[in-house]
């Protein structure tokens, strides 16, 4: 199954209702009859929306436990199997428990039908949606029935799925190989005193909020909605970093995003606390009340920049001036950059617009000179094998700009400018001893700071040490300008900020 919901289908709520006497009035989807042509016991598989807890045959949650250890199956926060999505199940048979259809998937598990997608093939859930949380049935006018279907609740609705250019409130999405898209579907939906209903038909209407697949989709809720805590935990940083925010069991929280975070390791996503926009809490530690939007760590975390031609990417310092170093155009269709700055340049006598390079080292593979000819690397320690950079390249490295005219934003995160061209021109004015004072407290109070050089941030804590430097023969400079001593503050701050923010081990 697409990335897109990988890993998240834990999230739902497992609870088992009795059904009501009236679900049949409601095309609830009943224990399937033998087909005239039956399906080979050797070739019965049923596929899976999302993944899903394991039962047994009373309808409870089974425990991996030392006694009863299955190692066929994973476990959740709290020991209890599940299955994932990944791959097609042979199942032996379907049974009724509790009023709802489960598949028999061997030595006493079952799955509930509501989490199945395709059996033998053919996709069961088309025209349907199955509930994930109980739900009254309203009528038009918004008075309720007083018949509620139950959780996990397999329902045939009203209506026309139908595709959208960008996502609605509550929405499906397909990917397709011919154009390698995400694509957008939705049901549409009924206000109902202010809030968003599905149609069953027949003055119908259940709550869209309770829903939690369509057509065998999951369905997302492009908004903001709860979790609920299952065991103590800690908040985190996008980047994996524990944060001193403890979230007990039990609590309500409010998240508005899923994030596919940049660890190779780890399955799963990280959801984003909505009171709390730069923590995030781990998803297999929370119960969901809806899917939510998913976005990859590299588009929350970076900001991206194309060439607009075929030429080599000019890098330029601080005034504006091309530096004889390029990036090879071929290899760099998503340029990182972490600034948007007006630089006053002197040779045109105005300010201009640029993004400030996040640098990847100063030597990268990817650089070139003019020409075109690779630049010349740096020679190697012979005791260290390690490349003999100097601090006057380095700091060149830090202070490389792109020009915004020559590349085009190319998603991630919009950055806005620093500064105004205004500024950029009045700033090139001598930096006066109290001009200086600020920075020296700045500069005072970075050298508190402490890392650790062994958890994984070499280049991003060698990029920090750089603009210290930088600070520092700011602060030492007769002829520094007010936009260098803005631009020193402005790299240290950043470069700090990065170090626990970004994944920067492997960048290319």
């Amino acid at each position: 199954m697409m990335k897109l919901i990988k890993k998240i289908g834990i999230s739902l709520t497992a609870a088992l209702l009795a059904l009501s006497p009236l679900l049949s009035t409601f095309n609830y989807t009943q224990i399937v009859q033998a087909a005239k042509k039956e399906t080979k016991k050797s070739e019965r598989k049923v596929t899976l929306i999302t993944d899903a807890p394991i039962f047994n045959k009373f309808g409870h949650k089974i425990k991996n436990n030392p006694k009863n250890a299955n190692t066929d199956y994973d476990s959740d926060v709290n020991g209890y199997r599940y299955v994932d999505d990944e791959t097609a199940l042979p199942y032996y048979g379907a049974r009724e428990i509790n009023g709802q259809k489960y598949y028999h998937l061997g030595k006493g598990n079952y799955v509930n039908d509501a989490y199945v997608k395709t059996v033998n093939g053919k996709n069961t859930k088309i025209g349907k949606l199955v509930l994930s949380h109980k739900s009254l049935i309203y009528t038009k006018s918004g008075k309720s029935q007083k018949r509620t279907l139950a959780t996990n609740s397999v329902v045939k609705y009203q209506g026309e799925v139908k595709e959208s250019k960008t996502k609605p409130t509550f929405y499906y999405s397909k990917y397709f190989k011919s154009d390698n898209q995400e694509h957008f579907y939705y049901l549409p939906t009924v206000k109902i005193k202010n809030k968003n209903y599905f149609s069953l038909g027949k003055n119908r209407y259940i709550l869209a909020n309770n829903v939690g697949s369509i057509d065998g989709y999951i369905l997302i809720y492009n908004g903001v909605t709860y979790a609920t805590v299952l065991q103590k935990t800690n908040t985190q940083t996008i980047s994996n970093n524990r944060t001193k925010h403890t979230l007990n069991k039990g609590q309500r929280i409010k998240v508005d995003l899923a994030v596919i975070p940049w660890a190779e390791d780890f399955e799963g996503y990280i959801y984003r606390l909505h009171d709390y926009p730069d923590e995030y809490v781990d998803g297999s530690f929370i119960k969901l009340r809806n899917y939510l939007p998913t976005i990859n760590y590299d588009d929350l975390a970076y900001s991206f920049v194309k060439p607009k031609s075929a030429e080599n990417t000019k890098l330029n310092d601080f005034s504006g001036v091309p530096t004889g170093i390029n990036l090879k155009t071929s290899q760099q269709s998503n340029i990182k950059v972490d600034g948007l700055i007006y630089l006053w340049v002197p040779s045109e006598k105005k300010a201009e617009l640029f993004y400030h390079f996040l640098n990847p080292g100063p030597y990268y593979e990817n650089y070139v000179n003019d020409d075109g000819t690779k630049i010349k690397q740096p020679a190697l320690d012979p005791k260290t094998n390690k490349l003999l950079i100097t601090t006057e390249q380095k700091l060149v490295a830090i202070k490389s700009f792109i020009k915004a005219s020559d590349v085009e934003f190319d998603g991630g995160v919009k950055l806005k400018p620093i500064n105004t061209p205004e500024e950029a021109e009045h700033d090139q004015q001598v930096a006066t001893t109290a001009d200086k004072e600020a920075l020296q407290k700045l500069f005072e109070k970075e050298k508190e700071y402490g890392f650790d050089y062994d958890y994984g941030r070499k280049l991003l804590l060698e990029n920090y040490d750089t603009a210290l430097i930088n600070e520092s023969n700011v602060l030492t400079s007769s002829k520094a300008t007010i936009a260098e001593l803005k631009l020193a503050a402005w790299l240290v701050e950043t470069t700090r900020k990065q170090i626990t923010t970004l994944d920067f081990e492997d960048w290319s």
